[in-house]
C-alpha cells in the first residue's frame, strides 16, 4: 500500500488529503472538508450506480466531479461502531457534519420492541454540530484520529 498527500480538488488542502493505492484500487480521503473518493466513482460506472442506490440524498447533491481525476467526491459517512457516526446533514446550500455518538439505554428503553434487546443506540438527538471545515475536530472527537 502506498499513501501519500495530495491537494484536495475540493477544499484546496494540501496538508490533510491523502490518496491511497492498494492492488487496482486507488482511493482518496480529505480531512479537513471530508470528501471522499476512488478511482471506481467514474461517471456512469455501475459501481457508481450501486454506490448512489444506497446514499442519502444529501450526499448525492453535494458530491462534486474531479475532471483532473474524472471521479466524483462525496462527503463521508462514517459509522464506527461503539465510536458512532459522522455524517453530513441540512440541505444543499447549509449543511454541517453532525457527530452522533453511542449512549446506553436506560433499563426501561431497553424493553421498547423498537430497540430489540439492543443496550446501546446513537443518540442522534444530541448530537454535535461541526461546521463544513471542521471534519477532523468532528473526528478528533470521535476518537477515531489523533494527529494526521
Amino acid at each position: 500500500m502506498a499513501e501519500k498527500k495530495i491537494t484536495c480538488p475540493h477544499c484546496l488542502n494540501d496538508e490533510q488529503c491523502f490518496e491511497e493505492s492498494a492492488l487496482d484500487i486507488t482511493s482518496y480521503m480529505c480531512f479537513n472538508c471530508g470528501f471522499t473518493s476512488n478511482n471506481q466513482y467514474k461517471r456512469d460506472s455501475d459501481i457508481l450506480k450501486k454506490y448512489e442506490e444506497r446514499t442519502p440524498a444529501l450526499v448525492k447533491e453535494v458530491k462534486f466531479f474531479d475532471y483532473d481525476r474524472n471521479i466524483f467526491w462525496y462527503p463521508s459517512v462514517l459509522n464506527m461502531g461503539k465510536f458512532g457516526m459522522l455524517f453530513p446533514e441540512g440541505i444543499k446550500n447549509n449543511w454541517n457534519w453532525k457527530l452522533a455518538q453511542v449512549r446506553k439505554l436506560t433499563k426501561e428503553e431497553q424493553k421498547d420492541p423498537m430497540y430489540e434487546g439492543h443496550e446501546h443506540t446513537l443518540d442522534l438527538e444530541n448530537g454535535k454540530t461541526f461546521g463544513q471545515y471542521e471534519f477532523l475536530d468532528a473526528c478528533k472527537e470521535m476518537g477515531i484520529v489523533k494527529d494526521l
